[in-house]
């Protein structure tokens, strides 16, 4: 009785860990964050901030004009800076965006050009911008990280 017992504690232990792996923070591309819309934002190595999808939205949301989109032809959320401002990011010379679909890259220029953290249907964000060519954009924004 007492090995069974055992075994039995040992099965719920072992599923409450595996439980708990699927339900972290994740990291990168693939992770949870892109199921919940958080977003990490970091200075090279260095782990800054971390955004759900509400906090985010208490974020000035600006609306923007994407008449390139196949879809939504206004794109809504938080600008870029606004997010690495609050982060504490002064200083960015390039920035890469990770997501589901490949990194992107923004030059400094790119970035005065405000480009946005747009909310999707789906309850995630996606990089988009006026002047940022749907090519470049980023579905289900995982990571913000300043000068890689």
């Amino acid at each position: 009785m007492r090995r069974s017992y055992t075994a039995v504690v040992g099965l719920v232990l072992a599923a409450a860990l595996v439980a708990c792996g699927s339900a972290g923070t994740g990291g990168g591309a693939g992770g949870d964050e892109s199921s919940n819309g958080a977003v990490v934002i970091r200075d090279g190595d260095r782990e800054l901030a971390r955004f759900d999808l509400a906090a985010l939205q208490t974020l000035q949301q600006v609306d923007v004009d994407t008449p390139q989109s196949a879809g939504d032809q206004v794109q809504t959320g938080p600008t870029i800076r606004s997010v690495l401002d609050k982060a504490g990011v002064a200083d960015v010379s390039v920035l890469r965006v990770e997501g589901r679909d490949p990194a992107q890259t923004l030059s400094a220029t790119d970035l005065a050009a405000r480009p946005i953290l747009a909310v999707t249907n789906r309850g995630t964000v996606k990089l988009a911008g006026a002047d940022l060519p749907t090519n470049r954009w980023v579905r289900d924004v995982t990571a913000l990280v300043a000068n890689p």
